[in-house]
């Protein structure tokens, strides 16, 4: 098969032929010629949209696009495991999509090979064209195919898992070639180590409850996300209540009602109740059930179910809410449950938000990147929803955090803007106010950070992350002691939290200097990694040099080109001598000036 490169043509006419190993990915339409005859504008229309989504992610991915004919997509790449990892996200991307999108959705099949091709005159040629060409033709409908050679590629890549078809015949290709299919399920954020760690009892004076993720009662595991995001927004409106602790969805969505009694599940969150619930979709209807439990009794408390359309969603949520905070909090102030906030005028950019900020949870730059490209589509979808800029903010904060781009500075200022142009939309969502609070702290601006981070739990008083992140603006502007107290409150609401609420713990205990707290905080992660340069000051503070060594070596192992003095410039701490101990116990270890 012979292709032409559409990007930069005119170049490619110049050069001589060149030949190179590359991955390929080809994918097509399914049925595209049907969906054209049944409805041609608004298909069409569905088609270049699909094409625009591959065009504008797969740069992300290290790889480029080189032919679009009709309802075929051919692209190379550099790397084996990121064609891999774009072909998974891709196809997810079309299967969440289709949630959102009216009438019948767009399916892909594509398959992958590796193998050398010939550049000249702007064509691709190669054997291995044919061979992914073919493949995408026997794959179902949002399936992913790989050859044998692909597949040794990419052996060691553990997001996902691949099952031998046994050789197959492919059409005009002469010998038989052995065929893999791929499963597309992104890694679990659901770790067995995460799940085994038992959170500390304690006795509350509020009602504690937890919100388990909606079971997805439809044969479509494309609703998967869906039902996780209507409880995730039953989480944050019931967060807002003073009287009521609601356990974070971290925690919360380890479980449902298949891991065992109600009875377990409460002991295991440390709750008293449990709301669980179910979700059927047809087309653009819903059908959800819940059910409110006494964890210790496992009695039902109250029971409902709804018939509704998706553009009643937000309107569900509310009524879901205030009947679970009647039941469980006499106290609690309902004028506050009232609280409207500014929601989007087309249901699409909530997907799309709800898509973006499941990607973020991936910290890659690659799914960084991509959740950026459904904010901006968001933004365009409903300018005025503030939830779009708040998480999109997040983006461009994380792109600062880890260096993910060439002037990480300007996506620190960006970070700022965006959080504003997020409490503009909605001053009722704490997240906006969160958003601007850490973009005020990494620019060392530490009162007006503490500001934000007070507006944000006056708006939603128990919601466990933001909860985090004030604590750790206290230890930079120099109140580690109270800081513990918030980490404690955090870590009750989010009894399996992630690994930066450790982070934020060592922190707190570097600033008091506490360095055996610190290294036995940092030991508790699921990953430490990120914790050596920590360890390697705290070790070297105790004399315990053999061991500040080791965690010096597997600093320079993960960031060769990491400097003293360029990371303590990025500490945002009011007291300078607090980075100047760090500095020093990281010189001792042996990390270079």
């Amino acid at each position: 098969m012979n292709t032409t490169i559409s990007d930069k043509q005119g170049d490619a006419a110049s050069k001589p032929p060149r030949r190179r190993l590359a991955a390929v990915l080809f994918a097509d339409m399914v049925e595209y010629s049907r969906h054209l005859e049944q409805d041609e504008k608004r298909n069409s229309a569905q088609a270049t949209k699909s094409v625009r989504l591959f065009r504008t992610l797969i740069g992300d991915y290290g790889g480029r696009v080189a032919n679009v004919a009709g309802d075929g997509i051919l692209a190379l790449f550099d790397s084996a495991e990121e064609a891999l990892r774009f072909a998974i996200q891709v196809q997810n991307e079309f299967r969440d999509q289709a949630i959102w999108s009216d009438g019948e959705p767009m399916q892909f099949r594509i398959g992958l090979s590796l193998g050398e091709i010939t550049v000249s005159q702007g064509n691709v040629q190669g054997h291995c064209v044919n061979v992914a060409a073919r493949l995408q033709m026997m794959a179902e409908p949002e399936g992913i195919y790989v050859t044998a050679a692909f597949r040794e590629a990419v052996r060691g890549y553990s997001g996902a898992s691949l099952h031998s078809m046994g050789p197959q015949t492919l059409k005009n290709i002469s010998e038989e070639v052995e065929v893999f299919s791929v499963s597309r399920s992104v890694t679990d954020p659901k770790r067995p180590a995460e799940a085994a760690r038992a959170p500390t009892q304690q006795v509350s004076r509020h009602p504690l409850v937890a919100v388990l993720a909606l079971a997805n009662l439809s044969a479509d595991p494309a609703n998967d996300h869906l039902c996780e995001g209507i409880a995730e927004d039953v989480i944050a409106n019931l967060s807002r209540f003073r009287n009521l602790m609601v356990i974070a969805r971290h925690s919360a969505f380890l479980f449902n009602l298949k891991s065992g009694p109600a009875r377990e599940i409460g002991h295991r969150l440390g709750v008293g109740y449990l709301l669980s619930g179910s979700l059927r979709r047809s087309d653009k209807r819903l059908r959800i059930a819940v059910e409110l439990m006494d964890t210790h009794s496992e009695s039902v408390l109250w029971s409902d179910h709804f018939d509704i359309g998706m553009e009643r969603l937000f309107d569900l949520q509310d009524e879901i809410t205030t009947a679970v905070a009647s039941r469980l909090a006499v106290q609690i102030d309902f004028a506050e449950s009232r609280r409207e906030a500014q929601f989007p005028r087309d249901m699409r950019a909530h997907g799309l938000v709800l898509r973006g900020h499941h990607l973020m949870l991936q910290f890659s730059k690659e799914a960084n990147s991509h959740a950026r490209r459904l904010f901006e589509e968001a933004i365009d979808v409903s300018p005025d929803y503030g939830r779009a800029f708040s998480e999109m903010s997040r983006g461009y904060n994380l792109d600062w955090r880890y260096s993910w781009t060439p002037s990480p500075d300007g996506s620190l200022d960006k970070a700022l803007e965006l959080a504003r142009h997020a409490i503009q939309r909605d001053q009722l969502d704490a997240r906006g106010f969160a958003e601007l609070g850490f973009a005020h702290l990494y620019r060392k601006q530490n009162d007006e950070s503490l500001a934000d981070y007070n507006r944000a739990l006056t708006l939603n008083p128990n919601d466990a992350d933001i909860i985090t992140e004030h604590g750790d603006c206290l230890v930079y502007a120099g109140q580690p002691e109270k800081s513990l107290e918030l980490f404690e409150k955090a870590m009750r609401l989010n009894p399996y939290y992630p690994d930066w609420y450790l982070w934020c713990l060592a922190d707190a205990y570097f600033t008091i200097g506490r360095p055996e707290d610190v290294i036995s905080a940092v030991q508790r992660m699921q990953n430490p990694g990120e914790g050596s340069r920590m360890l390697a000051a705290s070790f070297a503070q105790l004399g315990m040099m053999e061991e500040a060594r080791a965690q010096a070596r597997a600093v320079l192992a993960r960031h060769p080109e990491f400097s003293v003095s360029r990371w303590i410039q990025r500490l945002p701490y009011r007291d300078k001598t607090i980075p100047e101990r760090f500095a020093e116990g990281m010189r001792k270890a042996g990390l270079p000036e």
